[in-house]
């Protein structure tokens, strides 16, 4: 796999060279061709930007050895589940630190169930990543 970072603008030019601003990583693309025209694409017109190509993987991290199969992971979000544990919360079941996700839910119009008023309310849905799913982003609609 071949990735790619846009060198940025130099901003100083002295007797060690060009110091470039370093920006995000693009990335993954199958061969020189690709990246070539993803560059074309992203940056039409500009014929002075400069760009570091390399090669690379991409690897998943060392799963935890508390973690079950998603087959027999709970639902989330359950307090019976979780202690208090200083300012945080640990998993009875795994001693796992709880994890919070964001999920938002859609606002709808009380009087016309289908009718959304075009916002969301969030909430923070804590979670076991080693016991629980995670939980959807998209949540229930609440009514206003």
């Amino acid at each position: 796999m071949k990735f790619f970072i846009p060198l940025g603008f130099r901003y100083n030019k002295g007797r060690d060279g060009d110091y470039s601003l370093i920006s995000s990583i693009y990335g993954p693309y199958g061969d020189d061709k690709a990246v070539r025209e993803a560059i074309a694409r992203l940056w039409p017109d500009d014929n002075n930007e400069r760009f570091l190509v390399f090669d690379g993987q991409i690897v998943d991290g060392k799963p935890s050895a508390k973690e079950k199969p998603d087959s027999e992971k709970r639902a989330p979000g359950n307090m019976d589940n979780y202690v208090k544990d200083g300012e945080a919360y640990k998993c009875k079941g795994c001693g796992g630190a709880i994890l919070g996700r964001l999920v938002g839910h859609p606002v709808h119009l009380r009087e016309m169930p289908d009718a959304r008023l075009g916002e969301c309310r969030y909430e923070t849905a804590l979670y076991c990543p080693n016991c629980e799913k995670e939980p959807d982003f998209h949540g229930a609609p609440v009514y206003a």
